[in-house]
């Protein structure tokens, strides 16, 4: 079968990716970017074409010394019009639970979310520690063959490598559903007008909602870690159920330097 190559970004490692390998949807949602202060996660594990469990936390530093009266204290006011979630020092940010606080950084937390992509539910069924929130949907067996995927991936990248210790690199989400499905993901309504799968703190918040004159849609400003997750890992779920996989064609991901090559 001749070798077909698509680069996208990424560094390191070599995985295959196949109708058996588990499917970790990832999303992180940020106080600031630069530098790094991740304010949320939530994951949903796809195991055999099943939606079977996720995690989900808020995400928030131990001390507020380098942020308090500098230019990022004003990047985690703005970006709560995004997400809702109130600057960390306020009490209204002890609305936000389960959430994990952290000091240097979230190694400790990486070995955890590890366990999550791989453990098996009657493991799982046991929790994470009370900072992280596991729901399990049905059982499910050890898998240590795993990848992340995402929609966008520079920020889950970048918090998984440089703050939990995380090689392995994440893939977008489209390029492993069209060479699954032959068919490309939908994401024109993901923050518009759909059921949204919110977490407990985000079912409470109000909603922002505007309309695009263009194209008349209203537009939910408030992005959800969990939602976004359940968003994609969803589709996949549809598509596994609906559409003919190809199992013959497996998408192989070659981490090399700064870049991934996905063959197929």
């Amino acid at each position: 079968m001749k070798t077909k190559q698509a680069k996208i970004t990424g560094s390191q490692l070599t995985n295959l990716v196949t109708k058996n390998t588990t499917l970790i949807f990832i999303d992180f949602e940020a106080f600031c970017c630069g530098p790094l202060y991740p304010s949320e996660i939530g994951c949903v594990r796809v195991q055999n074409g099943q939606l079977v469990a996720t995690l989900h936390t808020f995400i928030c530093p131990l001390y507020f010394d380098k942020i308090i009266g500098t230019k990022v204290e004003t990047t985690f006011v703005v970006t709560k019009e995004i997400t809702g979630i109130p600057v960390p020092w306020s009490i209204e940010f002890q609305q936000c639970q389960p959430c994990v606080k952290y000091d240097q950084n979230l190694l400790q937390f990486g070995q955890l979310l590890i366990q999550f992509c791989t453990a098996s539910s009657s493991v799982l069924k046991n929790g994470l520690g009370k900072d992280i929130n596991v729901q399990i949907f049905s059982e499910f067996e050890q898998n240590n063959d795993y990848v992340f995927l995402a929609k966008g991936i520079s920020l889950e990248n970048n918090i998984l490598s440089k703050m939990m210790g995380i090689q392995n690199k994440v893939v977008e989400s489209d390029y492993i559903h069209k060479k699954f499905f032959r068919k490309a993901m939908t994401f024109e309504n993901i923050h518009s007008d759909r059921n949204f799968d919110y977490c407990e703190f985000h079912k409470k918040v109000p909603n922002k909602i505007i309309k695009r004159i263009k194209k008349n849609k209203k537009i939910n400003m408030k992005h959800c870690a969990l939602d976004d997750a359940l968003y994609l890992a969803n589709q996949f779920e549809q598509s596994f159920k609906t559409s003919p996989t190809t199992p013959v064609i497996q998408t192989k991901v070659i981490y090399q330097d700064d870049e991934i090559i996905i063959e197929w």
